[in-house]
């Protein structure tokens, strides 16, 4: 059975499922993402990305994909064996929607989705706390600065409350878990975008110098490293898709993700 995954760089959670997935050295299709509200029957009712299908199994959300690929092809690196530390996996990413997550919504999509002129589309009820969310950042006097505060006071807290043992990681082990690729792809893209000042903290310092070492991470975030400085230098529409394609090309590149046929 195959495994595809319906996702694109631009998406945070799809860029967890997508490292994931290569570090597992697990094979999969990348799915037409315009496909992505109708392919699972009923399953993926946000209509969001990233969503899977793994023969005729259907299933969305960043968080409960990992779990289950990670469960199915044992992967105890990503997903660790040890009761507490996959305990301390789970806490974040049972908390992951109500704080990392906001970061993108409050710092990034204002720099990145904004300049854009996205056209309005029909609001899915269900993703409404996210369209609201962005559009109260939208409609800051400054942006970045407001966003700052908020991205300030997530970053503090895991500063503070995570990298058990003085491990380089999250959870306290000696690996990168889901937890790690979560929170990377939703605090680290900052890194590229010029966003946000993390030599202040070093947990989080030295977490940035550990996630950039970890296998696969410039294909898993090409998409960032394409787009790179959107602090002093706006986005624009070439810009976007130009990043977009380079993200797409490199996990071709890597062998381990095919087009959809």
């Amino acid at each position: 059975m195959s495994l595809t995954v319906y996702g694109h760089p631009a998406s945070q959670p799809s860029r967890t499922v997508f490292w994931a997935c290569l570090l597992g050295e697990l094979p999969f299709v990348l799915g037409n993402t315009a496909e992505s509200i109708l392919h699972t029957n009923g399953t993926n009712p946000r209509g969001q990305v990233p969503s899977i299908t793994d023969g005729d199994f259907n299933l969305s959300e960043v968080a409960a994909i990992v779990w289950y690929l990670g469960q199915k092809h044992d992967w105890k690196n990503m997903y660790p064996e040890d009761l507490q530390e996959q305990a301390r996996v789970h806490q974040f990413l049972h908390m992951h929607h109500h704080l990392v997550r906001l970061a993108t919504y409050h710092l990034m999509a204002p720099h990145v989705v904004k300049p854009l002129n996205f056209p309005p589309r029909e609001p899915n009820p269900l993703s409404l706390f996210q369209t609201q969310t962005m559009l109260r950042a939208f409609s800051e006097e400054n942006p970045h600065e407001a966003g700052g505060r908020i991205v300030t006071t997530m970053v503090k807290f895991l500063e503070n409350s995570y990298f058990f043992n003085e491990s380089s990681f999250l959870c306290g082990g000696s690996h990168a878990t889901v937890a790690d690729l979560v929170c990377y792809s939703e605090i680290g893209q900052f890194y590229f975008a010029k966003l946000f000042d993390f030599t202040p903290y070093p947990n989080f310092t030295r977490w940035l110098t550990a996630m950039r070492g970890v296998p696969y991470h410039d294909t898993a975030n090409a998409y960032n490293i394409e787009l790179g400085d959107i602090l002093t230098k706006p986005n624009t529409h070439a810009r976007f898709s130009r990043a977009g394609k380079k993200g797409m090309q490199a996990l071709i590149d890597t062998g381990l993700a095919s087009e959809a046929a």
